[in-house]
């Protein structure tokens, strides 16, 4: 690349130049409010519980607790992000939840108008300690939210009220997470629908057809492609003029297999990536800690799988079985393979057809899990990798900024797209590109080969004045070509800019 330089609040590869959003830098030390809306909730229906910020704000870790008071009956939970590399994992204890929440790329909490987070409870039939207009304050305690840089993001919350009434509710959506081609039939579930009363419209796709069978079920026919995962479900009874909004996503049903006190209570939320060879990367885990795996079929089709554990020099035997379609699995370690690990292991997952992998890691006395996201699975050792580095930890006005980027092979070449991606202090994304810079994610080398060593130089400049002060990131990493699925970690390098 020749020609690279930078400009007052500007970044300029070549002829191509993005500016650098100064006033975004202070948006950071804003408090981020997290909201949960008030909603209705229908004896013998569900009630959908959505966790949303006030403003877009690019999240990368978070965690805290739902309680949701009089509703204990838990039936799912889904995490949205912008890119689908979001995964969550929660423990489920009665009628509180424990969450945390990872999205590598910050991409949770950009996308505006949508929950980042979305839980389904079921509603009790009508009763005496059940009645009509009973209140149920839903609440939310935080324990912390980091954007890019590991950069805290203060935090405020407003819980939610759920009170009883009758009307209707959506229960499930069916497929809740596929792509339904246009003409295809989805199917809507609940109670109260009214035969020849009932609106619905599905965000962003026109229906050419929606018919209301009964007071329980509703189908309707997407005029195009669409993606059901996430999409937006807005009903309306005519009659009562009762409005509401119901998320959409895969509802799979758990296999009951894990006795561990710990794995047996997690609810899992995937990423939107779907395997068929992925890799588990486990550090070293602790006194206190527990690793465990959960899978998942969205599919309509069985799916034969193999799980295998690199515990050290040798890998274990390989377990095998087939996941029943529309399920999720969810076991620690030492269920799945006799034995766990009491140092640095990969768990490799390799499927017949596309399913979901998301690690575990438990913290036994806290009662929390961590999500650990997968990596491709491309049997090669896991020293193969992708860092950025600079010349210095902090700049002033006038320093020369040199970022470089390292290859490091594995035993065998492999074939990767390399990304790097610079964030600056408001958290916003710029890549390096061959055609310069641009907003967001997209790689800098396409289907390079990495065989060997490598140190690359992709940016030397002088710092000039002006450029917004605080914390900026490199992200490098390479990838399977053409997709989003991840060869290595995101490694981060970090520098700041003083005055």
């Amino acid at each position: 690349m020749q020609g690279a330089g930078l400009m007052r609040n500007v970044l300029c590869f070549g002829m191509v130049c993005v500016a650098l959003a100064g006033p975004a830098a202070a948006q950071g030390t804003l408090p981020m409010e997290l909201r949960i809306p008030d909603e209705t909730a229908v004896p013998g229906g569900v009630i959908q519980v959505k966790l949303e910020v006030t403003e877009p704000r690019p999240i990368t870790t978070g965690g805290g607790g739902f309680s949701f008071g009089d509703y204990d009956q838990f039936l799912g939970l889904a995490i949205g992000s912008a890119g689908g590399d979001a995964a969550a994992a929660g423990v489920m204890r009665g009628s509180t939840l424990r969450l945390r929440m990872v999205s590598p790329s910050g991409n949770l909490g950009v996308a505006p108008d949508y929950p980042i987070l979305t839980t389904t409870m079921r509603v009790p039939a009508l009763s005496g300690t059940f009645p009509i207009g009973k209140k149920t304050t839903i609440d939310l305690q935080i324990d912390a939210f980091a954007g890019p840089g590991g950069t805290a993001i203060p935090t405020i919350t407003k819980p939610g009220v759920a009170t009883v009434a009758s009307g209707a509710a959506v229960s499930n959506v069916e497929p809740g997470g596929a792509t339904v081609a246009a003409g295809g039939v989805i199917t809507i579930t609940g109670v109260g629908f009214e035969v020849g009363g009932t609106d619905v419209k599905l965000k962003g796709t026109a229906l050419s057809r929606v018919t209301v069978l009964s007071p329980t079920r509703i189908e309707i026919v997407p005029a195009r492609d669409v993606d059901m995962q996430g999409a937006e479900l807005e009903l309306e009874i005519r009659s009562t003029r009762q409005r509401f909004f119901y998320y959409s996503y895969q509802r799979t049903v758990p296999i009951p297999y894990s006795t561990d006190s710990l794995m047996s209570a997690v609810e899992p939320a995937f990423q939107r990536l779907n395997w068929t060879a992925a890799a588990v990367p486990f550090g070293a885990p602790g006194a206190g800690k527990r690793l465990g795996l959960a899978v998942q079929n969205p599919s309509a089709s069985p799916v034969p799988i193999t799980i295998s554990l690199v515990n050290g020099a040798a890998p274990s035997v390989p377990v095998r079985g087939s996941m029943p379609p529309n399920s999720r699995l969810v076991a620690s370690l030492a269920e799945y393979f006799g034995t766990s690990c009491t140092a640095a292991c990969t768990v490799r997952v390799q499927a017949a057809a596309p399913i979901q992998v998301l690690g575990l890691l438990g913290d036994v006395p806290a009662d929390v899990v961590d999500p650990v996201l997968p990596v491709a699975d491309t049997i090669v050792p896991a020293v193969l990798d992708f860092t950025s580095g600079v010349n210095a930890a902090s700049y002033r006005a006038g320093d020369p900024l040199v970022v470089t980027a390292n290859f490091a092979p594995g035993a065998a070449p492999v074939t990767a797209d390399a990304y790097v991606v610079l964030v600056d202090p408001g958290g916003n994304y710029y890549s390096l590109t061959p055609a310069g810079v641009v907003a967001g994610v997209a790689p800098l080398y396409a289907g390079r080969v990495v065989d060997q060593t490598a140190a690359v130089e992709v940016l030397r400049a002088p710092l000039p004045g002006g450029v917004p002060l605080g914390t900026y990131q490199w992200l490098t990493a390479l990838a399977v070509p053409g997709t989003a699925q991840l060869l290595t970690p995101i490694r981060t390098t970090v520098f700041t800019v003083t005055p």
